[in-house]
């Protein structure tokens, strides 16, 4: 017999989530007749026919193939191929954009190459740094680079390849700093020091016993925002690998003679580094 809409024994079920994947329209639902049959073992010709199409669609639903993305996603560990994102910043002269979006710099084929070497497909996407780092870290199939191998970082990442071996210095803003100052002397006078968060500029500043109160970390602090901020004296020092505070002083016109390079404070190797939850079989092929 016939239940009324009300009744709580029977409730029509809602076919709108096959609809939406295109699987059945939504005036195709087996009860879509404005009527709910409950069929008996007198089940008649009409009633059976929607039981089949009720049945057909169920299982299209569950069979259906994950998308392709969905699929990316997991690392599709055990696939031929192994797709990897890689993250990155723009760190010229290693890593930069030409003005048609093109990625290129040093270090850029030099990892496009180890990628296909292992018959892996990658997509690169440019971020932030901070933005970069924290990235990697949450999504498994990931690599970053250039990162620098630190004790802190050791236990965060899986180092797969060096890169380049960078030097950090210390620089000042010409005119406000003594030119013989050293980080022992910027420590005891507690003047603040930049770099950018998430870096290994921090992380140097920290090894070399700067207070946490001294350093003025920077969320995605370019070398032109730092350098605006200590010339309009919100600071007075800085840390810069000289390689890179050259070009981009050059390429972008900035006042390099606004600063002095003080003191050398440390020495790094950047990696290419993977997610520390990459899958075993993607981290295999990268090894």
């Amino acid at each position: 017999m016939p239940f009324p809409r009300s009744s709580p024994a029977f409730r029509a079920p809602d076919f709108s989530f096959l609809a939406a994947n295109g699987i059945m329209a939504p005036s195709q639902s087996p009860f879509n007749t404005g009527q709910y049959v409950m069929c008996t073992k007198f089940i008649s010709p009409f009633c059976r026919h929607q039981l089949w199409r009720l049945i057909f669609v169920v299982f299209a639903a569950i069979w259906a193939p994950m998308p392709p993305s969905l699929a990316d996603e997991a690392g599709r560990e055990g696939a031929g191929t192994l797709d990897v994102a890689i993250y990155t910043a723009a760190i010229p002269p290693y890593v930069t954009l030409t003005g048609d979006g093109t990625l290129v710099g040093s270090l850029v084929p030099v990892v496009d190459e180890f990628i296909r070497e292992r018959g892996l497909t990658a997509h690169t996407t440019l971020l932030p740094w901070s933005a970069a780092f924290r990235r990697t870290i949450a999504n498994p199939a990931s690599l970053l680079y250039p990162l620098d191998r630190t004790t802190v970082r050791e236990d965060r990442f899986h180092w797969i390849k060096p890169l380049v071996t960078t030097e950090y210095y210390l620089y000042g803003l010409k005119g406000a700093v003594d030119p013989g100052a050293t980080l022992d002397k910027v420590i005891k006078s507690g003047a603040l020091v930049s770099c950018t968060a998430n870096s290994i500029q921090c992380e140097i500043l920290r090894q070399n016993g700067v207070p946490d109160a001294s350093i003025l970390r920077i969320e995605g602090a370019s070398i032109s925002r730092r350098l605006t901020l200590m010339v309009a004296e919100r600071n007075f020092y800085t840390v810069y690998d000289p390689t890179v505070f050259a070009y981009l002083t050059v390429s972008q016109q900035l006042p390099s003679d606004e600063l002095i390079q003080l003191q050398k404070i440390g020495e790094m190797t950047s990696y290419l580094a993977a997610s520390k939850d990459m899958p075993a079989a993607l981290l295999e092929q990268l090894r």
